[in-house]
């Protein structure tokens, strides 16, 4: 039955996002929410996971089962989630380089844990020197951006929008 708690400890155990594969359900993770998008609008709440590593994998929660997550789950907290069904992400759009994608399940529990069990840094930056020295095609940088602006989006939830610069190197 899936499951969710409050602020708790984490486990001695736990595995690393880089060696998530199709072999066990039994993943024990602790890793921070990178980005969720809204809940409002899909048919599914779909979640950027990221380890102390660094490493990041796409996760989703089907919509009927959010219900039980959606006062536990926010972004940027840090979490010990356990026990997902690992798929291939074999269509739509791959926000990780990861393999895998994970979906929570009946058996899946969540249990949020102190801010400061690991340095959790979702934002991945670059400093210009690092930019202007990168010689890999494809590669996307933040260049610059806009202030945030509030706005009302067209269903009429409150929402926030910023500009932000990309070149492509």
């Amino acid at each position: 039955m899936a499951e969710a708690r409050g602020i708790v400890q984490p486990t001695l155990h736990h595995d690393r996002v880089a060696d998530v594969c199709a072999k066990k359900l039994d993943w024990n993770l602790i890793v921070g929410v990178v980005r969720m998008s809204n809940p409002n609008h899909f048919y599914q709440v779909d979640l950027i996971l990221q380890d102390s590593q660094g490493d990041r994998i796409q996760c989703s929660i089907p919509k009927a089962m959010f219900g039980i997550y959606k006062t536990l789950i926010k972004e940027f907290g840090i979490y010990n989630m356990r026990e997902f069904i690992i798929q291939n992400p074999r269509r739509g759009v791959r926000t990780t380089s990861h393999k895998f994608k994970l979906t929570f399940y009946q058996r899946t529990s969540v249990n949020r844990l102190s801010i400061d069990t690991f340095q959790f840094t979702p934002f991945l930056m670059t400093s210009f020197v690092g930019v202007v020295g990168m010689t890999q095609a494809r590669q996307f940088h933040l260049i610059g951006k806009e202030d945030v602006v509030n706005m009302v989006n067209r269903n009429g939830d409150a929402s926030k929008r910023m500009a932000v610069y990309l070149e492509d190197l």
